[in-house]
C-alpha cells in the first residue's frame, strides 16, 4: 500500500482545530485522485513502490508477471502534469555459477563439520564425502572450496576465518589441494594418519566376530591403500588378521578375492558356533529324557548308523495343529506334509571321525574338474556330494536343484542340499568319468561318491584292501587304490598350543622351502627383453677403446718382477687348462715374452668351482697408488630416501671391459705350468683396478648419478619412487650401456 498522505486542506498553516492531523480515509492510487489536486511526489513514489512489489513477486514465482494496469484518467477541468514513467527492473532468468554449483551440492545432503578435535576420523570421514559428491556432481576445482567452507560451522567457521587470511583473503583464488592440505594440518595431521595406518598394521580379529572385523578392517584400510593395492594383498591382510582356528582353514581354501575370504569366514565362524551349541545342548538331554517321554505323539527318526530306529516323543506346535487337522506329515522330517516333504538322502560320513568309525569307505586324491579334491567312496551314501567350499574355491558353477534334497547325517542331523554341479569330470585311472554332485556344507571332505555313482559305474569296494573296482560293461575293468583316512590337519588356537607346551608336549616347527631353481630368461624381463644386444649371454670380443684406459705407473727404478709358478694339483691343472683357453679364445690374453712374471692359483668359489687369480701382490707393491676416491656406503643409502622401486644390475666380467694401455700390456704377464701370457683387458688382483673403473663407471652415469642410479664399482642400482617411474629410470640407464658397449647382467 502506499504511504498515506498528510496534506491539509482549507487551512491558511494556522493553529486551528485539526490542524495538522491526517486524514482518515486515503485514496488508492488506482482510483481516480480529486481533479483539483496536482500530482505530487508522494504519488510518484506510491506508484514506483508498487511496481518494485510487483518485480519482486516476478523474481520470486521465476515467472513473468504481467504489468499493473495503468489508473483511470479522470476528467478535469485543467490538464495534469503526466506521471513519471518507472522503467522495470530485468528479472534474471537464470542464478549466478557459483549460486548453481552451490545448489546442486546441497541437493546431496552434506554434512557440517563443527571443526571438533576429539575424532580425527570424522575429519577425514567429512572430507571424503564431500569429494564423493564432489565427483558424482562433476563440480569444477574452483568451486570445490566455496562449497566446502559452506559446510563449516562452529569451531569449524573460526578456523576457516584465519586460513583464509594466511592463504590471501581471497576464497576465490585458494585451491582444493591448498584447502585439504590445511584442513588435515589441523584435524587429521600425518602424526594422527601414521597412528591409523599402524592400528590398520596390528589389526587382528581378536574377541570381534567376522562380521565386525571385516567392518574395522574397510574402516582401516583407508589409510594405508598401498598395502592393499592388489586384490591378492587385500586377500592376504585379511586372513592374517582373522583368529587362528579359522584362519587355518580359510587359508587352506585360497581365497582369490576379499569377498570370497570373508564368506568363508563367516560361514566356518557361524559352524563353530552351531557346534559349540549343539556340544552345549547334548549335556541336557539326559536330564529331559524322562519329560520327553510323557509327550503323547511320537514322530520317529532313523538311526543310519546303526539301521535301527528310535522315537524322540515329542510333540512341535507345527505338527500339534498339522495333526489336529488329520493331515499326515512326512515320517522322517517330521515338519512337511507327505506331498510337500523334500527328497530323503542319507550319507554315513561327512567328516574323518565318522569315516574312521565306518571302516567301509576308501579316500583318495583325484582331479575334480582340473583340481585336486579329497574324494570319498561311500557305499552308504545315496547320492554323491560336493563341498560348498570345494565349489566356491573352484569357481564351479551351479543349477538349482528340483525337489530340494533332504540329508540325514550319522549324528541326526537334517541337512539340505538345494543345488547341483552337472557333469563333473572325475580322472581315476586315467579314466575320465562324469558325475552329478549335489552341493552340501562339509569341512573335511570335498567330493563324497556314493552309492548312485558306484552302482551306474559297476564300482565295487574292497573295505580290507581299500581299493575298489570298476567293471564296465563297455571297457576293461581297473582299481583305484585308496590313501585310507584322511583330511585336513586340526588347527587349534595360540593359547591351546601354548597350554601345551607349557604340559610338557612335543612341538616341532617345520617351514616349507622351494628348493626349485627359477629359470630367469631375457624374454622374461619387462624391459631388459628390449635391449638384447646389452645383456648378451657372452661377451663378443675385446671391447673398444674408450676415454678411459688402464694405466700402471711404477715407482722410479723399479725393475720387470718375475716369479716361479706356483705347484698346482692334477685337478687344477687340469682347469687351468681349461680357462687358459676360454681367456684365449676372447681374445682376453695373448702369448707374451715379457720379463714380468707373476704366479697365478685359484681360489674356490661358494659353489664349489674354483676361479683363476693372477698373484700380483709383489708387482702391486711398486705401483704408484690411484687416489681416485671410492663412494661412501652411508653417502650412497642417504640417496635412497622415499624410493620403492629397485633394480641391481652386474657388469658380466666387469673388469674386462675395459682395455690396457698398449705400452702397460707386458707388465700383467703371468707364468703357467701351460705358457706365459699377458692381459690385454684389466685383470682383477691389480691395485688401481678398482678406482679406473669408478672413474668410468661415473663418466658413464654422470647424467643420473644421485638421480635415479648410484653406482659402486661394477655394481649399479636403479632406483625410483613408484613404478611407472622405475621403468621410465631402467630405459635410460639401461640404454648407457649401448655406446660403451658396457655389457651387463640384469
Amino acid at each position: 500500500m502506499p504511504p498515506r498522505r498528510g496534506a491539509r486542506r482549507g487551512g491558511r498553516g494556522g493553529r486551528g482545530r485539526g490542524a495538522g492531523r491526517v486524514q482518515p480515509e486515503v485514496q488508492p492510487v488506482a482510483q481516480a485522485t480529486d481533479p483539483a489536486a496536482p500530482v505530487t511526489h508522494a504519488d510518484l513514489a506510491a506508484m514506483e513502490q508498487r511496481f518494485r512489489d510487483l518485480i519482486m513477486q516476478m523474481r520470486e514465482q521465476q515467472q513473468p508477471v504481467p504489468p499493473a494496469p495503468a489508473p483511470a484518467p479522470a476528467p478535469a477541468p485543467a490538464p495534469a502534469p503526466a506521471p513519471v514513467p518507472v522503467a522495470p527492473q530485468v528479472v534474471p532468468d537464470q542464478l549466478s555459477a557459483e549460486a548453481k554449483h552451490l545448489r546442486d551440492f546441497r541437493k546431496y545432503n552434506p554434512t557440517t563439520f563443527d571443526g571438533s578435535l576429539e575424532d580425527p576420523t570424522r575429519a577425514q570421514l567429512w572430507l571424503s564425502s564431500l569429494e564423493t559428491i564432489f565427483r558424482y556432481m562433476k563440480c569444477p576445482d574452483d568451486q570445490k572450496v566455496q562449497c566446502a567452507v559452506f559446510m563449516l560451522t562452529d569451531r569449524g567457521t573460526a578456523w576457516w576465518e584465519t586460513t583464509e587470511r594466511m592463504l590471501g583473503g581471497d576464497v576465490s583464488q585458494i585451491t582444493w589441494q591448498q584447502f585439504k592440505e590445511s584442513f588435515y594440518a589441523k584435524f587429521f595431521s600425518a602424526s594422527l594418519k601414521d597412528a591409523k595406518r599402524q592400528e590398520f598394521l596390528n589389526l587382528e580379529q581378536g574377541d570381534m566376530t567376522v562380521e565386525q572385523y571385516d567392518a574395522e578392517f574397510d574402516m582401516l584400510s583407508r589409510f594405508a591403500p598401498e598395502m592393499i593395492a592388489t586384490e591378492a594383498a587385500r586377500v592376504d591382510k585379511f586372513v592374517r588378521g582373522l583368529r587362528l582356528d579359522i584362519q587355518g582353514l580359510v587359508r587352506a581354501f585360497r581365497p582369490a578375492t576379499h569377498a570370497n575370504a570373508l564368506r568363508l569366514a563367516v560361514d566356518l565362524s557361524l559352524q563353530e558356533r552351531a557346534n559349540s551349541s549343539k556340544a552345549a545342548g547334548r549335556g541336557s538331554t539326559v536330564g529331559q529324557k524322562r519329560k520327553a517321554e510323557q509327550q503323547p505323539v511320537p514322530v520317529p527318526q532313523r538311526n543310519y548308523r546303526s539301521g535301527g530306529e528310535f522315537r524322540h516323543f515329542q510333540q512341535k506346535p507345527f505338527e500339534a495343529r498339522e495333526a489336529a487337522r488329520g493331515k499326515p506329515l512326512c515320517t522322517t522330517c517330521g515338519k512337511h506334509h507327505l506331498d510337500r516333504a523334500p527328497h530323503q538322502g542319507r550319507v554315513f560320513a561327512t567328516n574323518k571321525i565318522e569315516a574312521e568309525r565306518a571302516g567301509t569307505v576308501v579316500t583318495g586324491t583325484l582331479p575334480v574338474l582340473g583340481h585336486y579334491a579329497l574324494v570319498l567312496f561311500d557305499s552308504g551314501s545315496s547320492h554323491s556330494f560336493i563341498s560348498s567350499a570345494f565349489v566356491l574355491h573352484a569357481r564351479l558353477e551351479v543349477e538349482p536343484l528340483h525337489p530340494v534334497l533332504s540329508v540325514s547325517t550319522p549324528s541326526g542331523e537334517c541337512m539340505l542340499s538345494k543345488e547341483k554341479v552337472k557333469a563333473c569330470q572325475i580322472e581315476i585311472a586315467g579314466h575320465v568319468i562324469e558325475v552329478t554332485l549335489l552341493v552340501l556344507d562339509m569341512l573335511d571332505f570335498d567330493v563324497i561318491l556314493g552309492m548312485d555313482w558306484l552302482a551306474a559305474n559297476h564300482a565295487s569296494i574292497d573295505c580290507s584292501r581299500k581299493e575298489v573296482t570298476f567293471n564296465p560293461p563297455s571297457m576293461a575293468s581297473f582299481k583305484f587304490k585308496g590313501e585310507g583316512s584322511r583330511s585336513l590337519p586340526q588347527v587349534i588356537s595360540t593359547i591351546r598350543a601354548s597350554k601345551l607346551l607349557s604340559q610338557g608336549t612335543w612341538g616341532i616347527l617345520a617351514s616349507v622351502v622351494d628348493t626349485r631353481e627359477v629359470d630367469v630368461s631375457l624374454s622374461s624381463e619387462p624391459v631388459v627383453r628390449d635391449y638384447p644386444d646389452v645383456f648378451p649371454e657372452e661377451l663378443p670380443g675385446l671391447p673398444s677403446h674408450r676415454e678411459v684406459e688402464f694405466a700402471i705407473e711404477l715407482e722410479p727404478g723399479t725393475v720387470p718382477i718375475s716369479r716361479a709358478p706356483y705347484r698346482m694339483a692334477p685337478a687344477e691343472l687340469k682347469e687351468l687348462k681349461v680357462q687358459l683357453q676360454e681367456l684365449l679364445d676372447k681374445g682376453f690374453i695373448r702369448p707374451s715374452v715379457s720379463p714380468w712374471g707373476a704366479p697365478v692359483l685359484f681360489v674356490k668359489k661358494k659353489d664349489g668351482s674354483m676361479h683363476l687369480c693372477i698373484d700380483y701382490r709383489e708387482f702391486n707393491k711398486v705401483t704408484v697408488k690411484n687416489r681416485y676416491p671410492l663412494p661412501r656406503i652411508d653417502d650412497l643409502f642417504d640417496q635412497l630416501q622415499g624410493a620403492t622401486v629397485f633394480s641391481k644390475i652386474d657388469l658380466r666380467s666387469g673388469y674386462h671391459q675395459l682395455r690396457i694401455k698398449n705400452g702397460d700390456v707386458p707388465k700383467t704377464a703371468f707364468r703357467s705350468r701351460y705358457g706365459h701370457y699377458e692381459f690385454i683387458v684389466m685383470s682383477f688382483g691389480l691395485t688401481n683396478a678398482p678406482a679406473v673403473f669408478m672413474d668410468l663407471m661415473n663418466r658413464v652415469f654422470r647424467e643420473f648419478l644421485d638421480t635415479f642410479v648410484i653406482v659402486f664399482i661394477d655394481d649399479i642400482l636403479i632406483y625410483s619412487k613408484t613404478e611407472a617411474e622405475h621403468e621410465e629410470h631402467l630405459r635410460k640407464g639401461t640404454a648407457r650401456g649401448r655406446p660403451t658397449r658396457g655389457r651387463k647382467d640384469a
